[in-house]
């Protein structure tokens, strides 16, 4: 008798989405454990600047996103890396924008759909809901419904 055993490193992580997260981190592992140990580890700022870029945001306005003050920003920004929490807030960004880039498959029309506000979503936009752990699996689950071609 063969037993499978469920492994949580096996997301679903390769594809384009896992191609999109190995950039922004620069490294080939994004398996749950290394985002765990980069996460309390902090995120590099270059991973904030380039979802900026990524997103179209500037800086401030994605600071804000993260419920993160201007001087908070400047701080992380001088010591190149956000603290565990202020990292496990943008990674969900990052997950959120690397999974809109694989389900939409092209970058403009990802930024477009992460910008507009979402009848799904209470009418808030995917960014804005994105500011708490419920709010960014169901803006997730919106992603997942428009992969199956699931609309209503």
């Amino acid at each position: 008798m063969v037993t499978l055993t469920w492994v949580p490193e096996a997301v679903p992580e390769a594809g384009p989405a896992g191609r999109t997260i190995e950039r922004l981190l620069r490294s080939k592992d994004v398996s749950l454990g290394a985002a765990s140990r980069r996460i309390e580890e902090g995120l590099p700022f270059r991973v904030f600047a380039e979802l900026c870029a990524g997103l179209r945001l500037t800086q401030g306005e994605f600071a804000t996103l993260l419920q993160m003050s201007g001087s908070t920003l400047y701080r992380r920004k001088g010591i190149g890396r956000f603290e565990a929490t202020e990292s496990d807030r943008l990674w969900r960004y990052v997950v959120l924008y690397a999974r809109a880039m694989d389900v939409l498959e092209a970058p403009d029309a990802a930024v477009e759909w992460l910008h507009a506000p979402n009848q799904a979503l209470e009418g808030k936009t995917p960014l804005a809901s994105t500011k708490d752990g419920p709010g960014a699996q169901r803006a997730l689950a919106v992603l997942g419904r428009m992969e199956h071609g699931v609309f209503g």
